[in-house]
């Protein structure tokens, strides 16, 4: 089944829609800048999801700072991702989110679409429904996308934005993303 993932996978073209590009650019270089501002945190997050914003305006600026800078200086992947949770309205896949504006050569997003597909794949056998993640959930996501990206030679960034696409195309025909 995972050769069947990896051909769809190779044969799915990389693809940032406008407001991704655009995010990229307006947020700058945050592993360079070693922190993360409240602007840049508040867009990235309502990018990923807006619905809790009203969560996420409820961290300070020092919060985004301070908490960020802990994560962006550990180098425990495990810590990296849990400290940013400690942002009000922040689970792992928004975590997830952040981290992929850091460093989108080494980071991808967390999600239902991409998490669905590898269950399929039979890559992960825990959480069908690809929802509420946990730290060993992402810690198992994190270590199969970098697999694959290693042998497909890609970021761990292409495949998963790669995986959502197929999802969202397949999704298309069948129905309702959470059924």
């Amino acid at each position: 089944m995972a050769t069947k993932l990896i051909e769809k996978i190779k044969r799915t073209p990389d693809f940032e829609d406008e407001k991704t590009q655009v995010l990229f650019k307006g947020i700058g270089d945050i592993k360079k800048q070693g922190y993360l501002t409240k602007e840049q945190g508040i867009k990235i997050l309502k990018w990923k999801s807006p619905r809790p914003l009203r969560h996420y305006q409820k961290n300070s600026e020092e919060d985004f700072l301070g908490i960020s800078k802990i994560a962006f200086n550990s180098t425990d992947e495990r810590i990296r991702i849990h400290i940013l949770t400690a942002l009000n309205g922040v689970n792992y896949p928004a975590a997830s989110a952040i981290l992929m504006f850091y460093d989108k050569t080494k980071y991808p997003i967390i999600d239902i679409r991409v998490w669905k597909q590898l269950y399929k794949a039979g890559l992960v056998d825990t959480n069908e429904r690809g929802q509420g993640f946990r730290l060993k959930e992402w810690e198992k996501y994190l270590e199969i996308i970098r697999a694959l990206a290693l042998k497909m030679n890609l970021t761990p960034r292409q495949v998963e934005k790669r995986l959502f696409d197929i999802d969202r195309n397949e999704q298309e025909q069948i129905g309702n993303l959470y059924q």
